[in-house]
């Protein structure tokens, strides 16, 4: 009986060692819930002005930016527009060549709409990686933030849910995961320093994306056969993007005295999708009330062979400590028939009036070469009073005007409640 008490508790002991050298896990997340009102001054729909996430059977908001949800049919609505959250993260120091190995699970929690208990939609992953890294850097492999946001768009763009119109009508020109510019799917980065703040002299980062892209042609087609019976065809195909490096991005930032930062990101789709593949998706026969023609066909493999390339440089300078002003500007090359590009630029200030009472401000403008609406005016920012260390109140606004026949505009106000834990 004592050697089996003396095995078990050995075999206990060996059992937790491993984790002993690991750090406790950390448990964070965030509570985020607003009232929001949008309007447009003449009916047309903004889809750069960002609608929110998770509103109940919202008209405003309901998905974000399809254009059929920016309405403003409603007064205002409740919306989670910067996605409440839960995730675990942490580390562990390995006995091997000094690594530190670390991972990050993170998913959004739809707060607003109670669905009987069940999961469905109401829970979605944000972030989901796991890491080794050293003195020389650092290894990612999963979904993970883009460098395009954290060495570019942070510059000007720093509001919890609007003020990101211009940020938004060129990164929108890139496909699968890099649309919108936030995080990615399916990528392994290396990562040398950190682009937060001015913390470390030289920051860099390469990200590769792997295996994104697929393509749905075709459909469901009622007609007549020679009969003249009525028949119903599916010539439907998916249609997968054959490059196992479907993109890169690659960013640096230089940083002096810790008060200015200067960066750049560059950002390169590659897409193979098999022109044949659409062509099997062509229905021929006249009869049919809606057809998939070989036209359509040529269209749609050219548009999906397209190979976007973005360009962002971008500054920060922290004139005091209270006081910082950044710049930004994102050019896009559509890689289209017309050699189309797409560019904007902003400018920003950050502001700390002290007492917990923050301040944003920021001014862009964006132009497409194309048939896109020319964004003449972007303005946005936010007021901020903390709380607590982990609670606090703000207001948010953001106003678009277009060149276009209509003159179009747009304002969308925010004011909402933040809990961190």
């Amino acid at each position: 009986m004592k050697k089996k008490i003396l095995a078990l508790a050995v075999s206990g002991g060996l059992a937790a060692a491993p984790m002993g050298a690991m750090a406790a896990p950390e448990l964070y997340g965030i509570v985020d819930i607003g009232v929001e009102s949008f309007n447009d001054s003449d009916g047309v729909a903004a889809n750069e002005l960002f609608g929110g996430l998770n509103s109940v059977d919202g008209t405003n908001s309901t998905d974000g930016f399809t254009s059929a949800s920016r309405s403003d049919a409603k007064d205002f609505e409740l919306s989670n527009g910067l996605q409440s959250r839960i995730g675990i993260r942490g580390s562990e120091e390995l006995p091997v060549a000094g690594l530190t190995a670390s991972y990050n699970m993170e998913f959004a929690i739809d707060v607003l709409d109670e669905d009987g208990g069940g999961i469905g939609n109401a829970v979605g992953t944000r972030l989901g990686w796991a890491a080794l890294g050293g003195d020389w850097g650092k290894v990612k492999i999963g979904s993970q933030w883009q460098a395009l946001y954290e060495f570019g768009g942070w510059n000007t763009h720093r509001t919890d849910v609007h003020g990101y119109g211009s940020y938004y009508y060129t990164t929108s020109a890139l496909s699968n995961s890099l649309s919108y510019g936030f995080r990615q799917s399916s990528a392994i980065s290396y990562e040398y320093g950190s682009a937060w703040g001015h913390s470390d002299p030289f920051a860099a980062q390469i990200t590769l994306g792997v295996g994104e892209g697929s393509d749905s042609v075709g459909g469901e087609y009622i007609g007549t056969n020679t009969d003249g019976e009525t028949v119903q065809l599916n010539n439907s195909q998916d249609v997968a993007n054959e490059e196992g490096i479907s993109s890169i991005q690659a960013a640096f930032q230089y940083s002096f005295d810790q008060r200015i930062s200067v960066n750049a990101v560059y950002v390169k789709e590659f897409n193979d999708y098999d022109s044949g593949a659409y062509q099997e998706a062509v229905v021929n026969n006249a009869n049919n009330t809606d057809l998939y023609t070989a036209a359509d066909a040529r269209s749609d493999a050219r548009s999906a062979n397209q190979e976007p390339q973005l360009i962002n440089v971008g500054a920060r300078w922290s004139v005091t400590d209270a006081l910082e002003l950044t710049a930004n500007y994102t050019q896009v090359d559509l890689d289209n028939a017309s050699d189309d590009k797409r560019d904007s630029i902003a400018v920003a200030s950050f502001m700390d009036f002290g007492e917990g009472l923050t301040g944003h401000l920021g001014f862009a403008q964006a132009s497409d070469d194309g048939d896109k609406a020319d964004l003449d005016l972007d303005v946005y920012g936010y007021v901020k009073q903390a709380l607590s260390d982990r609670t606090d109140v703000r207001l948010e606004l953001e106003h678009v005007k277009y060149d276009n026949a209509q003159d179009s505009s747009a304002t969308v106000a925010l004011v909402a409640l933040q809990h961190n834990f």
